[in-house]
């Protein structure tokens, strides 16, 4: 009886079986309500047995109803996951991974190095962070690596950290200084990044002004969130922290920096999608911690 079973029309029934309503469960299919009828009473007649009392008020799923709806969504669900396994399979050789714009290019040759010793083939994507996270999440990115701890996320695991400096004007008597300490900038606002949550925000205060509660400048992204930081500190005569080796390249005219004291290293994380294999996290975590691959 159940090799002769017409499987294509288990889902209808199962719609009907939420809805225990013709009209609606044939408007949720895009059917008409006699094509959901036939369909139900071709059902009906390979297995045999009534799926559903009808009645002039109400339809009700008989007990080989409810039994064939527990099981068809137990076997449906089992199909789904076989589907998804086949496509993480897939993305063994190939993969899309996305590097922040906020992360210099060492961590590039870090992951091409990885691809080489698996010679896997990767599409390596520059991405605003919280574009790259976005993706990630939604799994149009298999990895990405990120500046942030990323506590929120599941799969995030911490591979190394980026030094800091502190960025303020280079008029402020601070700028004479061999490293800043935590209230040398007081008197100046602190800029920080439009991304990010406000308790992020407040331990940035915290750490500059040695008080959280002191208010801050919300900076804009322009490109880069380095740029709208750097951007900001200039037209505010403010201070922000960003990673030092993000200054080599660009014009930090007007603009003194200088490293915190106790040091202020931010955390790098790499966050796997949702459904990637586990030996694939793991094996570039490991190489980007400099450890052998398993």
């Amino acid at each position: 009886m159940i090799a002769t079973l017409s499987w294509h029309l288990v889902p209808s029934f199962l719609v009907l079986a939420d809805e225990l309503h013709f009209g609606i469960a044939a408007q949720r299919l895009g059917i008409s309500r006699h094509t959901l009828s036939k369909r139900i009473g071709r059902l009906e007649g390979q297995l045999a047995t009534p799926l559903l009392m009808r009645t002039t008020r109400r339809i009700e799923l008989t007990q080989a109803g409810a039994e064939l709806r527990v099981r068809a969504v137990s076997v449906l669900d089992a199909m789904d996951e076989a589907v998804r396994a086949v496509q993480r399979a897939t993305t063994v050789g190939r993969m899309s991974i996305g590097i922040s714009t906020d992360l210099t290019t060492e961590w590039d040759a870090g992951i091409d190095a990885w691809l080489r010793e698996r010679a896997g083939v990767a599409v390596l994507e520059r991405r605003a962070p919280d574009e790259a996270l976005s993706l990630v999440r939604a799994g149009r990115l298999d990895l990405v690596l990120l500046v942030g701890i990323g506590e929120d996320e599941p799969r995030s695991v911490l591979v190394g950290h980026e030094p800091t400096v502190v960025v303020f004007p280079d008029t402020h008597p601070a700028a004479g200084q061999e490293t800043v300490r935590a209230g040398d900038l007081r008197d100046l606002p602190v800029v920080v990044s439009e991304i990010g949550r406000t308790d992020h925000h407040r331990a940035a205060v915290e750490r500059l002004h040695g008080d959280a509660d002191l208010p801050y400048v919300v900076a804009p992204r322009i490109g880069t969130i380095r740029a709208g930081l750097l951007h900001t500190a200039r037209l505010q005569g403010a201070a922000a922290v960003v990673l030092s080796r993000d200054l080599k390249p660009i014009d930090t005219a007007g603009l003194a920096a200088l490293p915190m004291d106790p040091p202020l290293l931010l955390p790098v994380t790499v966050i796997g999608r949702p459904g990637l294999p586990n030996e694939l996290l793991t094996s570039l975590v490991n190489h980007l911690l400099g450890l052998p691959a398993t």
